[in-house]
C-alpha cells in the first residue's frame, strides 16, 4: 500500500490538483492553527466565540477550513487569544518582507 506521502505527492504531480491544493492552503494552516491554539488554552470553541464576539458556528467553520474569514475576523481571533501573527512576503527578488500583527485590544474589533 502507498504510503500518504506518496499519495500526496502523486496527486500533486498534476497541474490542476497543485493549483487547488495551493490555494486552498492558508485556510487549512489557519483551521489547524486555531484549533491548536484553543487546544493550548484550553478553551472551547464557544468560550473563542464569546472572547471575538462571534457565534460558535462560525469559529467552528473556520476550524473546518470552510470559510476564508477577512482580516478583521483574523483580529477578532487574534485578540480572543492575546495572540500576535507575523506575516512574510518574499518579493520577485527572493527577500522576505515580514510584518507583525498585534492584537488589538477587544474593544476595537467589536
Amino acid at each position: 500500500m502507498t504510503d500518504w506521502k506518496e499519495l500526496k505527492a502523486e496527486l500533486l504531480a498534476d497541474p490542476q490538483t497543485r493549483v487547488a491544493y495551493d490555494a486552498l492552503r492558508p485556510q487549512y494552516q489557519l483551521a489547524s492553527l486555531l484549533i491548536t491554539l484553543r487546544r493550548v488554552t484550553g478553551l472551547s470553541q464557544a468560550a473563542v466565540a464569546e472572547r471575538a464576539g462571534m457565534t460558535q458556528p462560525e469559529i467552528s467553520r473556520m476550524e473546518a477550513a470552510e470559510v476564508q474569514p477577512t482580516w478583521r475576523t483574523v483580529q477578532r481571533l487574534l485578540a480572543a487569544f492575546d495572540a500576535e501573527v507575523e506575516v512574510k512576503v518574499r518579493g520577485a527578488d527572493g527577500e522576505v518582507e515580514s510584518l507583525t500583527i498585534e492584537p488589538p485590544s477587544a474593544a476595537a474589533v467589536r
